[in-house]
């Protein structure tokens, strides 16, 4: 079979829930290019829950329990015509070898070229354009961002079978102040603070989330404000999902649960500080971003390696709610 007119497909989402937010715009378009075949998904394990978009099965990987080798070689009896791969690792692509599909689609780099087939090149200097449009490209170098974002499609039952278990206020915005990928990432918590202290009213909540890692952080928030309540460490990821669709309003830095409210396409406010919006910005309409551009960012390290975090300290509440006015956000 062709690569142009495959009836088996398979893909390969990336690890970072972030990355694989963004990667639904691909698995969207693979499916309206396709509408006859089927088009399984390989995730984290972890991830397999999460409501995305997909027709036919969604394969958990989990890389402590199994090679990359090995996985790749258990999929040669299902017969794919195309693996699509989106993780830049080697190891993804040596699954897709391993796995015998014949048409392997991915970019070379990581000594990857002879393990794919094709092994194609990016388009621009790397981070300098949108990583779905980098994800985009592998498949047509037409598609463009206007027409294709992140979408996760879900139903209001889905919604309130996985809050069946949770007692949530009946308005409500939700701030997620951790980033797994480093301090260069976070909001201070004071500006969270603050920032709570002058958005929650009478019959508006405000709802903390994120892991156990930022319970503490969350409990200096919504210390003696009413109203402000710490979820942080009591959500499951599908509870995530659903409490996000529900809620008003994200505050959020650039995060895996940014991600998640741009793919539900709903309002939200999101905090630059190492990263760059250029290159993993929120592509929703109902997005309001803060990025100061200053001439040591973006940086993409995982701490400020001049220790002053200015890129972040200096967006600050004030300068969000400023734009109040501007925008039916908050």
């Amino acid at each position: 079979m062709s690569s142009s007119n495959p009836q088996k497909i398979v893909i390969r989402t990336p690890n970072w829930l972030g990355d694989l937010m963004m990667s639904t715009a691909f698995i969207n378009a693979v499916l309206a290019k396709f509408p006859e075949a089927r088009v399984d998904l390989i995730v984290r394990a972890g991830f397999e829950q999460l409501p995305l978009p997909h027709r036919g099965s969604v394969l958990a990987f989990d890389k402590q329990k199994q090679s990359a080798g090995n996985f790749g070689r258990m999929l040669r009896k299902e017969g794919y015509d195309n693996f699509y791969i989106l993780p830049p690792s080697f190891s993804s692509a040596w699954m897709a070898f391993c796995s015998g599909v014949p048409n392997r689609i991915g970019y070379a780099g990581n000594f990857r070229k002879t393990l794919l087939r094709p092994a194609k090149s990016y388009q621009s200097p790397p981070r300098s354009q949108h990583l779905v449009k980098e994800y985009l490209t592998l498949l047509d170098e037409d598609l463009s961002l206007e027409t294709h974002r992140p979408f996760l499609r879900i139903s209001d039952s889905w919604v309130e079978q996985q809050l069946k278990k949770k007692q949530l206020p009946e308005k409500f915005a939700v701030f997620a102040t951790g980033a797994i990928y480093g301090a260069a990432k976070q909001w201070p918590v004071s500006h969270f603070r603050q920032l709570a202290e002058q958005l929650v009213e009478p019959g508006q909540s405000i709802l903390l989330v994120g892991t156990k890692a930022d319970h503490d952080e969350g409990e200096k928030i919504c210390k003696d404000l009413q109203g402000v309540q710490n979820l942080c460490g009591q959500t499951s990821l599908t509870e995530l999902v659903a409490i996000l669709a529900k809620a008003e309003l994200l505050v959020s830095n650039d995060s895996g649960t940014m991600h998640i409210m741009t793919a539900l396409q709903r309002p939200q406010i999101a905090i630059f500080g190492s990263t760059s919006p250029t290159w993993t910005g929120p592509l929703n309409p109902n997005a309001q971003v803060h990025y100061l551009e200053l001439s040591c960012s973006p940086c993409f390290q995982r701490k400020c390696p001049f220790g002053h975090y200015r890129c972040l300290q200096q967006i600050t509440p004030d300068q969000i709610l400023s734009k109040r006015g501007q925008s039916p956000l908050i």
